[in-house]
């Protein structure tokens, strides 16, 4: 998926979940008041769609900082993509708000997280994700093991490298020199090497990795 198709279909899905949740905000306003039902519900649609525009627009924004990220498989959590919990904080933007009326705020929290743990679109993350476990699949001829090793030299985190160190012992020595020379990419972009991934390499290939001049950092 491009990055522009990418976007709007993040614009579309939150534009949809936040309508919801603020339609969800609205209907809780004459529920807690003394107002007429209708009053107070258009009141409360009419200050949402000032605040939604607000929030859609920062959250836009950061999306498009995570654009570069949507390939990288998550490193664990609630969190679809790498970075996805950025998505909550344009709702600082709004503690103001949570002062005066704490479970609307609530109710536009949820929608918030609703947004970033289910619908926020994650398929090229999940893309990367099979291409990580095809690395160890011998079914998978070794030449194209080895190009999907050297395509994933772009992208960061842990579930990256680790998939490639074990590639790196890999039966096909094809395989195996994609994989370690990705890794050495990878590294040397970064400056750093974790010792515990370092030392799961073979003495040759740690030399190797050493002589890059990367910092190795001890886990602990």
């Amino acid at each position: 998926m491009s990055t522009g198709r990418w976007l709007w279909v993040c614009l579309r899905r939150y534009v949809m979940t936040a309508a919801l949740g603020w339609v969800a905000a609205a209907l809780v306003l004459p529920v807690l008041g003394d107002d007429p039902f209708w009053a107070s519900f258009g009141a409360g649609l009419g200050a949402g769609l000032i605040v939604m525009l607000l929030l859609t627009l920062v959250t836009m924004f950061v999306l498009v900082l995570l654009a570069g990220r949507r390939f990288e498989p998550p490193t664990g959590g609630p969190s679809r993509i790498r970075g996805g919990w950025l998505i909550v904080l344009p709702l600082l933007l709004l503690l103001p708000v949570a002062l005066l009326v704490p479970l609307q705020y609530l109710i536009v929290l949820g929608a918030q997280l609703v947004y970033l743990v289910w619908v926020l679109p994650c398929q090229d993350a999940r893309d990367t994700a099979d291409v990580l476990r095809s690395l160890a699949d011998p079914a998978v001829p070794a030449e194209q093991r080895a190009r999907m090793a050297r395509a994933v030299a772009g992208l960061q985190g842990r579930p990256v490298v680790e998939a490639l160190v074990q590639a790196s012992a890999d039966a096909e020595p094809e395989v195996a020199d994609a994989a370690l020379e990705t890794l050495c990419t990878i590294w040397e972009r970064d400056g750093v090497v974790g010792e515990d991934l370092l030392l799961k390499l073979d003495l040759q290939a740690q030399d190797r990795v050493r002589t890059l001049g990367v910092r190795v950092r001890s886990p602990w």
